[in-house]
């Protein structure tokens, strides 16, 4: 276990670095989409507000931050809303859709509580025009 130590520390520092806003990826099919849907749909659940703003484009940061702010949290809160309506929620499927344009990517998640109730979310990303950069669609 103390072998494994560093490895685990070197994993958070490396994603602990990685930018959540204007991030490179070689198209939109990249598993780097699936790993921050899963980090800004966690940061909702948990309230982790560092993390959510981490995803806002500078832009969205100066004098449009009270209207960003507003709306994060309207997004967040519906999604644990629903996240708390479902109760012990399992997550059936996740997986990047082929059926966007390439500077869209859309990681669908689909998940239920193990009995009648189903549903689907998703995060989607756009490239930035003339760039390699994506940001998150909030």
């Amino acid at each position: 276990m103390i072998l494994s130590l560093p490895i685990l520390f070197s994993c958070a520092h490396a994603l602990a670095a990685e930018p959540n806003v204007e991030f490179d990826a070689k198209n939109n099919q990249a598993d780097i989409f699936i790993e921050k849907c899963q980090l800004w749909r966690n940061a909702m659940r948990d309230d982790d507000k560092e993390v959510m703003w981490s995803f806002v484009e500078e832009k969205y940061k100066g004098a449009l931050k009270p209207k960003m702010a507003k709306k994060m949290e309207k997004v967040a809160s519906r999604h644990r809303r629903a996240l708390d309506e479902a109760g012990a929620y399992i997550k059936r499927a996740q997986y990047l859709s082929d059926e966007v344009p390439n500077d869209v990517a859309q990681v669908i998640i689909k998940w239920g509580n193990g009995k009648k109730m189903g549903a689907s979310d998703s995060c989607v990303f756009e490239l930035l025009p003339g760039t390699t950069k994506w940001v998150l669609d909030i």
